[in-house]
């Protein structure tokens, strides 16, 4: 009997070692499949078959899109799983050229980059020389001499690198960005003793705080509608109460015009 029970001992340890045996095999069998189907991948991702075969630029005129992207791994044969494409976008974003940007995978093989470029708005002679501006007020380029397409604004006491941000600068290429395509021409705007002032179609218009730009310049355009007085001079420091004072008139008085009761120099007008 007791040899009986050794046998069926010995039988259990077989067929548990056994078991023991298959399922680590299986267990190994698993993982050397997981391991080849991830190889696989891996090597497909990787393949010519993922990898940048074409791209596709839109709206980029003044940028050099390509010789960014390459700085950044973008170019022919980079596995588009390797791609860089958020570094790519935040390098094109540096160029005050670019307003907005957008660089994305078009699997499988191709990589679509989309710019939208700043043009310029408003010329700016600075202490450092002439500027293009956006209308957003961002400083473009430097050029030689005065860009005469383009409305001016005149702030040669600051440098470029004063004019970034600077409210005064922001306001004044805020109006004259807004101003209509007939009023643009050798519009002008600078700094006066009272806050903005300028010049739009020859008539010299007091502007003020540099705020409410884009609706100064509404009401500087709705006043001249209208037909002014040669000589006048156009106030627009509060855009909802526009005033017009006569030719000779300007000079008498720093404060804003007001109504007249007694017929004086003074002609106010209501809001276009």
């Amino acid at each position: 009997m007791g040899i009986e029970m050794d046998r069926r001992l010995a039988e259990r340890r077989r067929r548990v070692a056994e078991d023991r045996a298959r399922s680590n095999l299986g267990r190994l069998m698993r993982l050397l499949i997981a391991l080849a189907v991830g190889g696989v991948i891996v090597w497909f991702m990787q393949s010519p078959f993922m990898s940048v075969g074409d791209i596709h630029i839109e709206g980029a005129r003044r940028v050099d899109v390509e010789k960014v992207l390459a700085q950044h791994g973008i170019h022919p044969g980079r596995p588009l799983l390797l791609l860089d494409v958020d570094g790519a976008r935040d390098a094109l974003l540096e160029d005050p050229w670019v307003a907005d940007a957008t660089v994305a995978r078009d699997w499988p093989t191709t990589v679509l980059v989309e710019i939208t470029e700043r043009t310029p708005a408003v010329g700016i002679r600075l202490a450092d020389g002439w500027w293009l501006a956006a209308a957003d007020s961002v400083l473009l380029d430097a050029v030689e001499q005065r860009p005469e397409a383009l409305p001016l604004a005149d702030f040669t006491h600051l440098t470029s690198e004063d004019a970034e941000g600077n409210l005064d600068v922001v306001g004044a290429i805020e109006y004259l960005a807004a101003l209509p395509d007939q009023y643009r021409e050798g519009a002008i705007v600078t700094m006066g003793e009272e806050g903005l002032e300028g010049t739009v179609a020859g008539f010299m218009v007091r502007i003020g705080r540099p705020f409410d730009g884009a609706e100064k310049a509404r009401v500087t355009a709705a006043i001249l509608d209208r037909g002014v007085e040669e000589g006048s001079i156009l106030t627009v420091m509060a855009p909802a109460n526009p005033a017009v004072l006569p030719p000779g008139a300007g000079e008498e008085s720093s404060q804003e015009p007001t109504d007249d009761a007694e017929g004086g120099d003074t002609t106010q007008t209501k809001q276009p």
